[in-house]
């Protein structure tokens, strides 16, 4: 079968369906996508608020609680020990399919009357301010991460201890404003490094010891902006020196000036086989594939971890198998259009929030459950039977093989993490259609003024914790369009005060979503351009996330180790 252009039903662009793609949807018996792969994605992500938290009531208990939904959702939301208990069984709000109506305005009745779960942070100690986490202990604003003690402000930490304001990190410890970084210790302003201890303002450093705003090192010690000083010259430069908010405003610009002047890697990773994307390591044979690692034949993927074969579309899964539009889903196999999935989902389609189910179909809420559709519980004859009558049904309508449609998403545009990736303004969103939240004005009173911040942390003294911080992004009418999600003003936790006094480093002058903004930039886009590699004479050509008008010289992979090793 040939490649075959398409026209998008969302953006109304072509996009292109490959010889592969044709195969994987005759597999698993779906038709192929109405929606490009970025509208796809879009899709998906409408139905994750990460870090967007709420205080409302649990319905079931009337207790305070933390949640990712409003307090004004159509539905009833339950703290997460009463949701998991035997007290709470979905099936009691079951239903029989009408074959009268469309698949998904029955999924949607159903949703709304489904008590939802809170949050998810399973096994975690001290922990109420994270979500889609697990085993962490006295954490706190931490999303998508587990087994991390002490950590604070970040999304994908996994094994890390006392961290702060961090992304994409593995077995890491005491590091501060760090981007993609595995096994370093007491480091800052960090990007794309592995191996390093004391190693401050730098990139794709590797085995690095006590460096400062160094680029491509490898097994350096002592180097200051790529240039090998000595013990003596390099701690009367970098560890003498009192680090105040000047001297690292002027550290960033001088290590953003050096790395403008040496070649990138056309892709962040290690051991991509056959892959077009970004940020992979020991993978093969993946298309568009983004934060993923162990993937086998994929395509479309997103912030796929562990082990992952022969899957499209699937957003924040860790190990997969012949699934496709998954979201959320912790083990999806052979299974269609599932969100926040947790456990394994076995041979489902169409399910919510439900643990360890299998042969589901249309399902919200359920726990340990088999044969089930609409939460009805089915002998399994019943079942097939049905289910096949249902498949039917949903490919005469065009639902079959479709995600759940925009319109149902649980959240706004604002909310969900489309806006952290494909940012639109509010006439933006809804000229598209998408909804949109109003957040109420925030009208915290500062009682310490950015201008008013100390300049290092020896002046600053413990009793700044109980201080209301202006976030500096209010000091100026453009920062604050800029900054939409910014809360005007913040507080100091002790635990995160005890880091930055480990560190030696001032407090923040940013509000968290002001400064996870910033910390994005860092990240290149989910979008690849076809670029020809840049050093004089190759002929190699690949898919970048670099933009074409973007200063980096981009190199092919041979190209990129000759200069590094």
């Amino acid at each position: 079968m040939e490649a075959e252009t398409r026209h998008c039903q969302n953006c109304k662009k072509d996009f292109i369906i490959e010889p592969d793609d044709f195969g994987f949807y005759e597999k698993i018996k779906v038709p192929p996508p109405t929606f490009c792969w970025r509208c796809r994605y879009i899709r998906r992500l409408l139905d994750r608020n990460e870090y967007n938290f709420y205080k409302r009531k649990c319905d079931a208990t009337g207790k305070d609680i933390i949640s990712i939904y409003r307090p004004d959702a159509p539905f009833p939301v339950y703290q997460q020990e009463y949701w998991k208990s035997d007290k709470f069984d979905a099936t009691k709000y079951s239903r029989d399919f009408d074959f009268s109506k469309l698949f998904f305005e029955q999924y949607e009745e159903l949703r709304n009357v489904v008590p939802h779960l809170a949050l998810v942070n399973s096994s975690s100690v001290n922990s109420e301010y994270t979500n889609q986490s697990q085993d962490n202990k006295e954490c706190y604003m931490l999303v998508t991460s587990g087994r991390n003690e002490k950590c604070m402000y970040g999304n994908w930490l996994e094994n890390c201890h006392f961290m702060a304001d961090c992304c994409m990190a593995d077995k890491s410890e005491f590091c501060y404003e760090s981007l993609n970084i595995q096994k370093c210790s007491h480091c800052a302003w960090i990007y794309n490094c592995s191996d390093c201890v004391n190693v401050y303002f730098s990139s794709d450093c590797r085995g690095c010891t006590d460096c400062f705003g160094c680029v491509g090192l490898r097994g350096q010690q002592y180097c200051y902006f790529n240039e090998n000083i000595g013990k003596e010259a390099y701690e009367a430069r970098v560890k003498k020196v009192v680090w105040g908010r000047e001297f690292i405003q002027q550290a960033k610009e001088n290590f953003l000036k050096l790395y403008k002047t040496l070649p990138v890697k056309f892709y962040h990773g290690i051991n991509a086989k056959n892959c077009s994307g970004d940020y992979i390591r020991d993978s093969q044979n993946g298309r568009f594939i983004f934060n993923c690692g162990n993937n086998k034949d994929t395509a479309y993927m997103q912030d796929a971890w562990l082990r992952t074969e022969d899957c499209l579309d699937c957003t924040e899964i860790i190990e997969g198998q012949l699934s496709y539009e998954c979201q959320g889903v912790v083990t999806p196999h052979r299974s269609i259009a599932i969100r926040s999935g947790f456990n394994t989902i076995t041979d489902s389609y169409y399910c919510d929030m439900c643990f360890n189910v299998q042969d589901c179909l249309g399902c919200f809420g359920l726990k340990q459950k088999k044969h089930c559709i609409l939460n009805k519980q089915y002998t399994k004859d019943e079942y097939l039977k049905i289910k096949e009558k249902i498949i039917e049904y949903m490919q005469k309508t065009g639902e079959w093989g479709e995600y759940f449609p925009a319109k149902y998403s649980p959240f706004a545009y604002n909310e969900s993490m489309a806006q952290d990736y494909f940012p639109l303004k509010k006439e933006e969103a809804l000229k598209t259609g998408y909804t949109w939240y109003d957040r109420p004005e925030r009208d915290y009173e500062a009682t310490l003024l950015t201008k008013d911040l100390p300049k290092t942390f020896s002046e600053t003294k413990e009793d700044i914790i109980n201080e209301v911080i202006q976030c500096s992004s209010q000091n100026f009418s453009k920062e604050t369009e800029k900054y939409p999600l910014c809360m005007t003003a913040f507080k100091i936790t002790p635990l995160e005060f005890s880091l930055y006094k480990i560190l030696k480093i001032p407090v923040p002058e940013k509000c968290f979503p002001c400064r996870r903004q910033d910390r994005f930039k860092f990240r290149n886009p989910r979008k690849l351009w076809h670029k020809k590699c840049m050093k004089e004479g190759c002929q190699n050509e690949f898919e970048t996330s670099y933009a074409p008008e973007r200063e980096e010289k981009v190199y092919c992979e041979p190209c990129y180790n000759k200069e590094v090793y």
